[in-house]
């Protein structure tokens, strides 16, 4: 497998990405804002593309074996933080069958791209199956991200340090593969290319609406975000249907994590959606006008 120094810096990107969140995670003693699905689409991901770690021959590379485990511990931490350390899910019904939307499409598509690329001088391979797979739901994992990131009303503990480091892994694959391709080497895969390329267009979006989110001026000193300012992104915001998420919580009384506003205005389930909010703003918009009107008939 080729190596140059655009696939050690990406490698160490995405490592320092994980690192980076887990230590903010754990310096705000919340997850809030960082999608519950993206991360188990991500360790799903790493589980099935290092299936070879199940033979013992692989492990003479310490380079590789050394990322490979680090890339699942650190999938699997991050989830345990998620869901038992900080348990806090604001995605929709909608968002969980989004996610097991893109687990079918990756099982029903990747045999047809494993069958188009696979090395006719190889026989068929579970392993390359599986990788594939990866591939596949690597490149679109971050949707959940970009949805929750566009709609929800909170802030997140998501900063620009993980936008950085994460983009930066993206980023560094393009010139590896370049360089790769004019070496001829026999070890570039197409299908990594293709969804790669895919992934890296799906991260500028995520920039993008992190950029936007951070334009969006907090009311009262600090708060729930004018969510229509940005639910905007360049590629996503297009094609889903917007919704507040705000207000919206899986996992009946998960009540970890602590937040700008969340446990402010979520006490007693009592809380009053956006909507309610600028019906009652017109109301009383349409009642003050009404009276004006009466006491100048009266005079």
């Amino acid at each position: 497998m080729g190596y140059n120094i655009f696939r050690v810096l990406a490698d160490f990107s995405h490592l320092a990405s994980k690192g980076i969140l887990i230590a903010t995670i754990h310096k705000n003693k919340s997850a809030e804002g960082v999608s519950l699905l993206t991360q188990l689409l991500y360790a799903i991901v790493f589980i099935s593309r290092y299936l070879d770690l199940l033979l013992p021959y692989t492990w003479s590379n310490h380079y590789n074996l050394l990322f490979k485990l680090t890339y699942i511990a650190t999938s699997l931490y991050i989830l345990f933080l998620q869901y038992r350390v900080f348990p806090r899910s604001r995605e929709s019904e909608t968002q969980w069958k989004l996610a097991g939307l893109i687990l079918a499409f990756a099982v029903v598509t990747a045999p047809i791209f494993h069958a188009i690329f696979r090395d006719r001088a190889y026989s068929w391979s579970f392993l390359d199956l599986t990788r594939h797979f990866s591939w596949i739901v690597e490149s679109v994992a971050v949707i959940p991200q970009l949805v929750l990131l566009a709609h929800t009303s909170v802030p997140t503990v998501i900063n620009s340090y993980y936008l950085v480091a994460l983009g930066s892994y993206r980023a560094l694959y393009i010139p590896n593969w370049i360089l790769r391709y004019f070496a001829a080497d026999t070890h570039l895969e197409p299908a990594a290319v293709i969804f790669g390329v895919l992934q890296t267009a799906l991260y500028i979006e995520f920039a993008w609406i992190y950029i936007n989110r951070q334009r969006v001026k907090l009311r009262n000193g600090g708060g729930v975000l004018d969510g229509d300012e940005f639910a905007r992104g360049l590629i996503l915001g297009r094609l889903i249907k917007k919704e507040k998420m705000g207000e919206r919580r899986v996992g009946g009384g998960w009540r970890g994590g602590v937040s700008v506003s969340a446990d402010d205005f979520e006490v007693g389930g009592a809380q009053e959606s956006d909507d309610d909010d600028e019906l009652q703003r017109e109301t009383d918009v349409e009642q003050g006008l009404i009276g004006r009107r009466e006491g100048s008939s009266q005079a």
